[in-house]
């Protein structure tokens, strides 16, 4: 009996495994593109991209999506400046999309707060299961939290340093 209870057991299907990721917030995004060392660009705008085109995720089976996949977009917006005064901003925009196993971000087209990633012959905008550069529909707060730490002003993260 107490083989048979095993061998139940044994086959019982396992719980899914779950994503914990620190708190992360847009000062800490902020933060993290001020000490790295390409330059980061913040932006308030649209992005507009093919949401047909994010990595698809499978929790149920567990299953281990692409780890980082590349979606092209354009953003028209501004880019947030330290003297406060926005300045309109318009480009191409890579969206790079990374999962993490099976978890990956689901970012829709339309309102954002950002940071983009200056390279050599574009502009990248990273998001990930935990986090990112990438906020979508920002609310009235973290556009002010973006704005204070241009200023110089208070801008604590929300997870540890």
């Amino acid at each position: 009996m107490l083989r048979a209870l095993s061998f139940i057991l044994a086959c019982a299907p396992m719980p899914a495994l779950a994503l914990s990721c620190m708190q992360y917030g847009v000062t800490d995004a902020y933060q993290e593109a001020a000490a790295a060392e390409e330059g980061y660009v913040p932006v308030l705008g649209k992005l507009e991209f093919d949401a047909d085109l994010l990595p698809e995720m499978d929790l149920s089976g567990q299953t281990p999506t692409q780890e980082v996949t590349l979606i092209p977009a354009t953003f028209k917006g501004d880019a947030l400046t330290m003297r406060g005064i926005d300045q309109p901003f318009e480009t191409d925009v890579v969206l790079e999309v990374q999962c993490f196993g099976p978890w990956c971000p689901q970012p829709q087209p339309g309102e954002m707060l950002g940071f983009l990633r200056q390279t050599e012959h574009s502009y990248v905008l990273h998001t990930n299961a935990c986090g990112g550069f990438l906020f979508g529909r920002p609310d009235d707060a973290q556009v002010a939290q973006v704005r204070d730490c241009l200023a110089g002003r208070k801008c604590e993260p929300l997870g540890p340093r």
